[in-house]
């Protein structure tokens, strides 16, 4: 739900609820005061430590009143998870529509501009398998981890939120982990253990080749929302334009927005912005002697002094005198 969106509850955040915990063996379990009768948020979270950094999550989730998620929730782990939820879903009733695919999330984190709202008055489900970086990077070393699992760990992006084509059995595998009954005995912890390290060991069997035409497609989705931030510069250069806007605006994460926009016009956003601009205000220069150099500064998105101090230290000259020859 959209913070501008009324409801008949007010928003709480997902922190500052009820929650009662207690260990049992090595699983955390979490819920909220009052069990199922709380109301108007119901929820419940089992964390399962495997082995050191590594650990299985599960949680459900039902909420009439808008959820708020702090804006970074890494905790330091990188790892992969489904989310199961009403196929009649809107993208308003959700905090993060994106991670709503058939497929399985990979990420290393959730990064955004803005607080977000979950708001879905019907049961959803969510399981994860988190991973310290140094957990995957021992296990590489005994077998070669997947590139799309490895490159969670590269450091090469802030963050990493993907999807990738996994067989049905993975899928299935994670809905059963997320309506096993809840964690009572010891027993049921050892289950719960045993479902992890299946989904583990069928994460390291997934073939290389099974995801190669769905990178190549993504590939394309990206270059094609690059493209739209393009247009957004060249069109709107004379307003007031950031990384986060574009990035919500063309729905790309920043740090595959930077990449990618760095990669196709060999520049970065604000340098190709600045250049952008400048550009336009010479032709301004140029063909408009009607304009003041303060009405040309207005119309490529600057502060006149400030127009001025960038325009110089790109010509080593000032716009007016640009103008005089």
């Amino acid at each position: 739900m959209d913070r501008g969106q009324r409801s008949s509850h007010m928003s709480v955040a997902i922190e500052a609820l009820p929650w009662q915990d207690h260990e049992l063996g090595s699983m955390h379990i979490r819920k909220l005061i009052g069990g199922e009768q709380a109301e108007p948020v119901k929820a419940y979270q089992e964390s399962y430590q495997i082995a050191d950094g590594f650990t299985l999550v599960r949680e459900q989730m039902q909420t009439a009143t808008p959820i708020v998620y702090p804006e970074m929730n890494s905790d330091g782990y990188v790892g992969v998870c489904f989310v199961f939820a009403d196929v009649n879903k809107t993208d308003k009733q959700i905090a993060f529509p994106h991670l709503y695919h058939e497929q399985m999330n990979v990420t290393n984190g959730y990064h955004y501009p803005e607080q977000k709202h979950d708001a879905l008055n019907k049961p959803s489900y969510y399981t994860s398998l988190k991973f310290r970086p140094e957990y995957l990077l021992a296990l590489h070393k005994q077998q070669p981890l997947p590139s799309w699992l490895l490159h969670l760990v590269d450091g090469s992006c802030k963050q990493v939120v993907t999807q990738i084509q996994v067989p049905t059995s993975l899928r299935e595998l994670g809905w059963q982990i997320c309506r096993m009954p809840r964690s009572e005995t010891l027993s049921d912890c050892m289950r719960m253990q045993a479902k992890a390290l299946s989904w583990l060991a069928m994460l390291l069997e997934i073939p290389e080749q099974m995801n190669r035409s769905h990178y190549q497609q993504q590939d394309v989705m990206i270059a094609k929302k690059i493209q739209q931030a393009i247009n957004i510069i060249q069109n709107e250069f004379h307003t007031e334009l950031t990384i986060t806007s574009l990035a919500s605006r063309v729905a790309l994460n920043e740090c595959y927005l930077k990449k990618g926009f760095k990669n196709e016009t060999g520049l970065g956003i604000h340098e190709y912005l600045t250049e952008y601009r400048l550009e336009q205000s010479c032709q301004l220069l140029r063909c408009r002697p009607d304009l003041s150099i303060k009405s040309v500064a207005s119309m490529c998105g600057y502060q006149p002094s400030y127009f001025s101090q960038v325009f110089k230290s790109r010509f080593v000259i000032s716009p007016n005198d640009f103008r005089k020859q």
